[in-house]
């Protein structure tokens, strides 16, 4: 668990800024979640399309075992997004905000 926590003499300002920051990270979260919504669906498309695991492809793709095809590099591109994303979302998965 990684804690967060605001220092100020100032009890409302401290209310006030834990409140904030809350609301902060709750709406990048669903933002997150959404945008991971969306790329998952992405490569399920292209799973679907090719056979085959979005890991599989970009494990294949990184070592120059597929084609330079739009749909490679869109594919490794998404995949790269979710990858992106998925850093993010746990990296604020078990972030507390202290009282």
């Amino acid at each position: 668990m990684t804690q967060l926590n605001i220092i100020t003499d100032d009890q409302q300002k401290k209310q006030k800024v834990d409140a904030l920051l809350k609301q902060a990270l709750d709406r990048e979260s669903g933002i997150i979640k959404a945008a991971l919504e969306r790329t998952l669906a992405n490569l399920a498309a292209f799973e679907t399309k090719y056979s085959k695991t979005s890991d599989e492809f970009f494990r294949q793709y990184e070592v120059g075992e597929t084609d330079d095809s739009a749909d490679s590099v869109d594919w490794a591109g998404e995949y790269r997004i979710y990858l992106s994303l998925r850093e993010q979302s746990n990296a604020l998965k078990d972030l507390v905000v202290c009282k």
